[in-house]
């Protein structure tokens, strides 16, 4: 693909700061959080994807000394994500067969995406990111079906959006020709809107089956 500029500089900058901002702040956040309820805020899939990723850009193929910054801070909180999920999981499966899966879908991640970063001659793994960000939403909205609001939150819905939202407008400044990339910027956004929904929903139901909010209701009638 052909870089272009669509964008004057500063406002390329302007959305990296957003990009390497707020999905920082949302990577907090699911630590915070999966602390906060004792369990992880990260399907273990995504987890080893954006670990496998983040990986590839730091060690192998960083385009950029600002970048590799990033997402070096990004492997690092990642891999807390990943103790999280361990520890936590640990309860429910063999820690064994846990191990091997974990250290299975890291290789298997890093293999695809180094194979595509290099056929595609992708050098700033674009293809893997927005590919990465699309499972996670879907599997934000999964996790929110069966476990309910464990492990996520409001902010943390909010800020990866916004995070995203900087990376999608970013990638397409760079190459709006590619269609593929495209697609994935407009699924993307479509899915962490539905899963923004969805939270707002199951806060609202939460908030009203409280004991407080029953009360205060019973009060007012």
């Amino acid at each position: 693909m052909i870089m272009e500029h669509l964008l004057p500089q500063k406002l390329e900058f302007l959305l990296m700061f957003g990009i390497s901002l707020f999905w920082t702040i949302a990577y907090v956040l699911i630590i915070y959080k999966g602390f906060k309820n004792q369990t992880y805020g990260v399907p273990l899939a995504a987890i080893c994807l954006n670990i496998s990723w983040e990986f590839l850009l730091t060690f192998i193929l960083p385009f950029h000394p600002l970048q590799q910054i990033v997402t070096l801070v990004w492997f690092l909180l990642d891999c807390i994500i990943l103790l999280q999920f361990l520890y936590y999981s640990t309860k429910t499966l063999p820690k064994r067969t846990l191990y091997l899966a974990v250290l299975s879908l890291i290789v298997i991640g890093f293999l695809v995406q180094y194979g595509m970063a290099i056929e595609f001659n992708d050098t700033m793994s674009l293809y893997s990111a927005f590919g990465i960000n699309l499972v996670m939403s879907i599997f934000f909205i999964k996790m929110i079906l069966t476990k309910d609001l464990q492990g996520q939150s409001l902010s943390i819905a909010l800020f990866k959006m916004i995070g995203t939202l900087c990376a999608s407008i970013l990638s397409y400044s760079f190459f709006p020709q590619s269609l593929l990339l495209t697609i994935l910027y407009i699924l993307i956004l479509i899915v962490d809107v539905v899963y923004i929904l969805m939270i707002l929903n199951k806060s609202i139901t939460t908030v009203h089956r409280s004991p407080i909010y029953r009360s205060i209701k019973k009060v007012d009638l």
